[in-house]
């Protein structure tokens, strides 16, 4: 029991350890504010890098920067400054404009990233890519990040930034952060990024006291005990690299001494600094007594600047077993004295511990920017919201049983209408083809192909304008769950954003959404499904249900009654007729078409309001995405 207690501790307790060594989305990026003072003073460094004899790739570079700065404007029309000499102020600036497909030029094609306020790795150029596209539209445009400091290794390969948040230029409280970055300077392209803001909340002392209790019991019970702590560093050739030593050996007399007399050193999980050794020395006496005694820190990275006067830290928690502990990467940015190399500044980030407020945060953000610039989004939010609430859960509303009570007849009437899908088992006359009312039979397929057909709108998703809620999801969950998938894809998708006279090429989709979106026989085809369900409506199985209209729709009336299957199946066409036309429009703009102006009026009108063959007609007489004009030479 006490073995089980110290896991469950361990897990409690790696993440509030790696915080007390010592949110912000990666889309509110911004780079330094005063773009003068800091060519001053990279190129100083680079001056003093030659005086030295220390080789920095970066300062032939700074050799040829004048006095005039490019910059670029953000959606509020303000023009950015920028003294982007790495690729990592290269990807800000990029960021900070909104543009993702520039950012993305300064990334390696497997890059790698980690964004804490995330499960998960983010992976490859595209991947990222879209995360910065998706942040850029959830947050506020006038959210900026402010490099306060950089450190760049003198080979240029790892590069360090402490930085905080903006908006409207006002600095935002408790939105702070560290971001470590690896660089290959054969191509000068971005590897790898961690991106870690400090915690919103600050526990202190709570989190301390919680921390200890934790350390007793792990320390009693000798779960995963190391008799003799790990160094971080063999070559403890900075402060920083002996203070990290010096903490995992538990001599907090030469952590100390690694700092200058009035150093500030910054916790965040505490919301004021530690000013002079004194203080200092007092919290990290506190925070080692309260941590097991297993623990230990490793750094996974550093960027030591050339001149050694700023050193990035990139660091995880380990328990004496050689395994990294969950929740407990975090990186830290020093300064140090020029003249005795102790430490002057410590600014120290944990990774958020546990819970990872990044997905809602993106949702929430997206879902509030949308409804702000179409407040017609709300159409589709209620229509869900009601939708759900009526068709699943609800008792009296609709005939039937609701979801949660789950019938067996529900169920077997599922399955029955899944294996006559698109009537083929019933006109093949194949042995296994149930027998179901041919009205419903007919209803179900007509929707269904109704469904299929928002697969002609596929090129609403692309690298250049992604949707938080993907559309081919979004289509395939249709075939299943219809409603319940389409409302949230229009309440949540990307407007269509072209400049006047641009347009999409095919070659701009992925494979299947450019192969089965762009197929030219999807509204054919799917019309002549659609069509041939609603003959079976009609004439299907007469032996069993007969062939007089009057009979057979008063048996399907008498089905409905007590059928919540049949009779959502009624409130999914009706929503549909409702919503076919909302893509319409944005699917024209892609192709170059007009709408504004008045061109092909007639079948637009056709697509929005004439329900399901108008879909099926639009999808057949549409023009295709254009051909790019170097391909036609």
């Amino acid at each position: 029991m006490r073995l089980a207690i110290a896991h469950s501790l361990l897990l409690l307790a790696a993440p509030l350890a790696s915080s007390f060594h010592v949110a912000t989305p990666l889309s509110s990026l911004k780079p330094s504010a005063s773009a003068a003072a800091h060519v001053a003073a990279l190129r100083a460094t680079a001056l003093d890098n030659d005086a030295s004899s220390v080789t920095n790739p970066l300062a032939a570079l700074f050799d040829k920067v004048t006095s005039s700065f490019g910059g670029g404007t953000g959606d509020t029309g303000q023009t950015i400054f920028t003294t982007a000499f790495t690729p990592v102020e290269q990807l800000i600036d990029a960021i900070n404009n909104r543009d993702a497909a520039t950012a993305a030029e300064f990334l390696s094609e497997d890059c790698t990233l980690t964004d804490t306020r995330y499960y998960g790795l983010i992976e490859g150029r595209s991947a990222i890519r879209r995360h910065i596209a998706l942040e850029g539209g959830a947050f506020d445009p006038n959210q900026m990040r402010i490099i306060d400091e950089i450190a760049v290794s003198a080979d240029g390969t790892t590069i360090c930034t402490q930085w905080h948040t903006d908006r409207d230029g006002q600095t935002t409280e408790n939105e702070r952060g560290c971001s470590f970055y690896t660089v290959d300077m054969g191509s000068n392209e971005i590897t790898s990024i961690l991106d870690v803001p400090e915690p919103k909340s600050k526990p202190g002392d709570a989190g301390l006291a919680l921390l200890d209790k934790a350390s007793q019991i792990i320390d009693r019970t000798g779960v995963g005990y190391a008799e003799k702590t790990t160094t971080s560093a063999t070559n403890a050739a900075t402060s920083v690299e002996r203070y990290f030593e010096a903490w995992n050996q538990r001599d907090m007399t030469a952590a100390v001494e690694c700092f200058a007399q009035d150093c500030t050193y910054e916790d965040t999980q505490y919301d004021d600094a530690f000013e002079g050794k004194e203080r200092l020395e007092k919290h990290l006496l506190r925070v080692a007594d309260c941590l097991p005694t297993s623990f230990s820190f490793v750094v996974d990275n550093l960027a030591i600047a050339a001149d050694k006067t700023k050193v990035g830290v990139q660091w995880h928690l380990e328990n004496g077993d050689g395994d990294a502990l969950p929740f407990t990467r975090g990186v830290s940015f020093y300064k140090l004295d020029p003249r005795s190399g102790l430490i002057v500044t410590g600014f120290d980030v944990p990774e958020p511990a546990v819970v990872k407020p990044g997905s809602l945060d993106l949702f929430v953000g997206t879902l509030q920017r949308k409804l702000s610039a179409e407040p017609a989004r709300l159409v589709p939010i209620v229509t869900w919201l009601a939708y759900m609430g009526i068709v699943f859960f609800s008792d009296g509303i609709l005939p039937g049983a609701n979801a949660l009570q789950l019938e067996q007849r529900t169920w077997e009437e599922v399955r029955d209408l899944s294996l006559n899908f698109f009537l083929v088992s019933p006109i093949l006359h194949l042995p296994f083809a149930p027998v179901v009312h041919p009205m419903l039979e007919g209803v179900f397929n007509l929707l269904l192909s109704w469904a299929a057909m928002f697969a002609g709108f596929l090129s609403d998703e692309r690298e250049d304008k992604p949707n938080i809620f993907p559309m081919l999801p979004a289509v395939a969950g249709m075939q299943f769950l219809t409603s319940a998938f389409l409302l949230p894809y229009l309440a949540l998708r990307s407007s269509e954003e072209l400049k006047s006279g641009d347009v999409v090429y095919k070659e701009d989709l992925s494979g299947l959404e450019g192969t089965l979106g762009e197929f030219p026989w999807l509204g054919a085809m799917m019309g002549a499904v659609g069509g041939g369900s609603i003959a079976w409506f009609f004439l299907a199985r007469a032996d069993e249900f007969g062939s007089v209209f009057s009979e057979r729709y008063a048996s399907f009336v008498d089905l409905l009654s007590v059928d919540r299957v049949g009779s959502s199946f009624i409130v999914d066409l009706a929503i549909f007729a409702l919503f076919q036309g909302w893509l319409v429009d944005d699917d024209m703009r892609r192709r170059g078409i007009d709408i504004d102006g008045g061109e092909m009026a007639g079948l637009r009108n056709v697509a929005k309001f004439f329900p399901f063959f108008g879909l099926a007609a639009y999808l057949t007489l549409r023009p295709t995405l254009p051909v790019p004009e170097k391909q036609l030479d």
